[in-house]
Protein backbone atom coordinates (compact mmCIF):
# COMPACT_ATOMS: atom_id res chain seq x y z
CA UNK A 1 0.00 0.00 0.00
CA UNK A 2 1.82 3.64 -1.36
CA UNK A 3 2.26 6.10 2.01
CA UNK A 4 0.30 8.91 1.52
CA UNK A 5 3.04 10.95 1.06
CA UNK A 6 4.43 8.96 -1.78
CA UNK A 7 1.07 9.59 -3.59
CA UNK A 8 1.38 13.30 -3.59
CA UNK A 9 4.88 13.31 -4.35
CA UNK A 10 3.94 11.09 -7.66
CA UNK A 11 0.65 12.98 -8.59
CA UNK A 12 3.01 16.65 -8.58
CA UNK A 13 5.08 15.13 -10.72
CA UNK A 14 3.00 13.56 -12.72
CA UNK A 15 1.15 17.51 -12.96
CA UNK A 16 4.44 18.99 -14.19
CA UNK A 17 4.46 16.37 -17.20
CA UNK A 18 0.75 17.46 -18.41
CA UNK A 19 1.30 20.33 -21.09
CA UNK A 20 -0.60 23.68 -20.47
CA UNK A 21 -1.56 25.98 -22.43
CA UNK A 22 0.79 29.08 -23.89
CA UNK A 23 0.43 32.28 -21.58
CA UNK A 24 0.32 34.27 -25.02
CA UNK A 25 -1.36 33.66 -28.36
CA UNK A 26 1.01 31.59 -30.91
CA UNK A 27 2.27 34.74 -33.76
CA UNK A 28 0.05 34.74 -36.48
CA UNK A 29 -2.94 33.92 -34.31
CA UNK A 30 -6.18 35.33 -35.37
CA UNK A 31 -6.81 36.34 -31.14
CA UNK A 32 -3.17 37.94 -30.79
CA UNK A 33 -4.76 40.31 -33.81
CA UNK A 34 -7.42 41.08 -31.54
CA UNK A 35 -6.18 41.40 -28.28
CA UNK A 36 -8.17 43.16 -25.60
CA UNK A 37 -4.86 44.17 -23.99
CA UNK A 38 -3.95 46.71 -26.52
CA UNK A 39 -1.36 49.64 -25.79
CA UNK A 40 -4.37 52.76 -24.96
CA UNK A 41 -1.91 55.78 -24.43
CA UNK A 42 -2.51 56.88 -27.79
CA UNK A 43 -6.20 56.89 -27.30
CA UNK A 44 -8.24 60.24 -26.80
CA UNK A 45 -10.47 59.69 -24.42
CA UNK A 46 -13.57 61.56 -23.81
CA UNK A 47 -14.87 61.34 -20.57
CA UNK A 48 -19.16 61.46 -20.05
CA UNK A 49 -21.50 61.54 -17.81
CA UNK A 50 -24.73 60.14 -19.21
CA UNK A 51 -26.71 62.45 -17.00
CA UNK A 52 -24.77 65.61 -17.97
CA UNK A 53 -24.15 65.38 -21.18
CA UNK A 54 -27.48 65.45 -23.88
CA UNK A 55 -30.70 64.94 -23.18
CA UNK A 56 -31.92 62.50 -25.89
CA UNK A 57 -35.30 61.39 -25.08
CA UNK A 58 -37.02 63.63 -22.21
CA UNK A 59 -39.90 60.48 -22.18
CA UNK A 60 -37.09 58.97 -19.66
CA UNK A 61 -36.04 61.82 -17.43
CA UNK A 62 -37.95 60.77 -14.58
CA UNK A 63 -36.64 57.22 -15.22
CA UNK A 64 -40.45 55.72 -15.09
CA UNK A 65 -40.74 57.13 -11.39
CA UNK A 66 -42.79 60.10 -10.93
CA UNK A 67 -42.49 63.55 -10.86
CA UNK A 68 -41.93 64.00 -7.45
CA UNK A 69 -37.98 64.53 -7.46
CA UNK A 70 -37.48 62.52 -3.88
CA UNK A 71 -38.63 59.58 -5.22
CA UNK A 72 -37.42 59.59 -9.35
CA UNK A 73 -34.18 62.05 -8.39
CA UNK A 74 -35.44 64.32 -11.32
CA UNK A 75 -34.78 67.83 -11.15
CA UNK A 76 -33.09 69.85 -13.38
CA UNK A 77 -32.61 73.38 -11.10
CA UNK A 78 -30.76 70.80 -8.80
CA UNK A 79 -26.90 69.69 -9.00
CA UNK A 80 -27.85 66.76 -7.06
CA UNK A 81 -30.22 65.49 -8.92
CA UNK A 82 -30.87 64.12 -12.19
CA UNK A 83 -30.65 66.68 -14.79
CA UNK A 84 -32.19 64.70 -17.97
CA UNK A 85 -29.64 63.23 -20.28
CA UNK A 86 -29.03 59.95 -21.50
CA UNK A 87 -27.98 57.40 -23.39
CA UNK A 88 -29.62 58.41 -26.88
CA UNK A 89 -28.25 61.59 -26.50
CA UNK A 90 -24.90 60.54 -26.45
CA UNK A 91 -25.80 59.00 -29.54
CA UNK A 92 -26.83 61.56 -31.35
CA UNK A 93 -23.91 63.83 -30.08
CA UNK A 94 -21.42 61.24 -31.64
CA UNK A 95 -20.23 63.08 -34.52
CA UNK A 96 -19.54 66.23 -32.53
CA UNK A 97 -17.66 64.26 -29.67
CA UNK A 98 -15.67 62.43 -32.78
CA UNK A 99 -15.23 66.07 -34.48
CA UNK A 100 -13.00 66.77 -31.44
CA UNK A 101 -10.64 64.02 -32.14
CA UNK A 102 -11.98 61.52 -30.07
CA UNK A 103 -10.90 57.99 -30.32
CA UNK A 104 -12.13 56.56 -26.88
CA UNK A 105 -15.55 57.63 -24.90
CA UNK A 106 -15.51 56.68 -21.35
CA UNK A 107 -18.95 56.35 -19.51
CA UNK A 108 -19.54 57.02 -15.86
CA UNK A 109 -21.51 53.55 -14.82
CA UNK A 110 -25.28 53.18 -16.69
CA UNK A 111 -26.44 50.51 -14.66
CA UNK A 112 -29.74 50.77 -12.73
CA UNK A 113 -28.77 52.85 -9.50
CA UNK A 114 -30.68 53.61 -6.42
CA UNK A 115 -32.41 56.87 -7.70
CA UNK A 116 -32.70 58.70 -4.28
CA UNK A 117 -30.71 58.59 -0.83
CA UNK A 118 -32.72 60.42 1.49
CA UNK A 119 -29.80 60.51 4.49
CA UNK A 120 -27.34 63.09 4.84
CA UNK A 121 -29.87 65.27 2.57
CA UNK A 122 -31.50 64.14 -0.38
CA UNK A 123 -29.52 63.37 -3.51
CA UNK A 124 -30.23 61.16 -6.91
CA UNK A 125 -27.81 58.94 -8.20
CA UNK A 126 -26.88 60.56 -11.48
CA UNK A 127 -23.31 59.43 -11.39
CA UNK A 128 -24.07 56.26 -11.59
CA UNK A 129 -22.15 54.68 -8.57
CA UNK A 130 -25.14 53.28 -6.48
CA UNK A 131 -25.55 50.46 -8.82
CA UNK A 132 -28.40 48.01 -8.17
CA UNK A 133 -28.58 45.76 -11.16
CA UNK A 134 -25.73 45.60 -12.99
CA UNK A 135 -28.30 43.96 -15.88
CA UNK A 136 -29.83 46.93 -16.86
CA UNK A 137 -29.37 50.07 -18.09
CA UNK A 138 -31.07 52.70 -15.49
CA UNK A 139 -34.04 54.12 -16.70
CA UNK A 140 -32.95 57.55 -16.37
CA UNK A 141 -30.55 56.98 -18.90
CA UNK A 142 -32.32 55.18 -21.29
CA UNK A 143 -32.71 50.71 -21.72
CA UNK A 144 -30.37 48.32 -23.13
CA UNK A 145 -31.36 48.92 -26.57
CA UNK A 146 -30.05 52.40 -26.27
CA UNK A 147 -26.78 50.83 -24.82
CA UNK A 148 -26.54 48.45 -27.53
CA UNK A 149 -26.89 51.42 -30.36
CA UNK A 150 -24.60 53.36 -28.74
CA UNK A 151 -22.01 50.65 -28.17
CA UNK A 152 -22.45 49.71 -32.18
CA UNK A 153 -22.81 53.37 -33.62
CA UNK A 154 -19.23 54.39 -32.08
CA UNK A 155 -16.77 52.12 -34.04
CA UNK A 156 -18.57 53.22 -37.48
CA UNK A 157 -16.75 56.57 -35.95
CA UNK A 158 -13.45 55.14 -35.16
CA UNK A 159 -14.26 55.50 -31.23
CA UNK A 160 -13.98 52.77 -28.64
CA UNK A 161 -16.47 52.83 -26.05
CA UNK A 162 -15.31 51.87 -22.34
CA UNK A 163 -17.32 51.78 -19.36
CA UNK A 164 -16.50 52.73 -15.69
CA UNK A 165 -17.85 50.33 -13.18
CA UNK A 166 -17.32 50.23 -9.69
CA UNK A 167 -17.66 47.09 -7.62
CA UNK A 168 -17.37 46.70 -4.03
Amino acid sequence: MPRPGHVVAVASALALLVPTAPAHAAPGDDAAQHSLRRDLTSENFYFVMGDRFENGDTGNDDGGLGSDPLVSGFDPTAKGFFNGGDLDGMRQRLDYVQGLGTTAIWLTPIFKNKAVQLEDGPSAGYHGYWITDFTRVDPHLGTNQDLTELVDAAPARGMKVFFDIITN
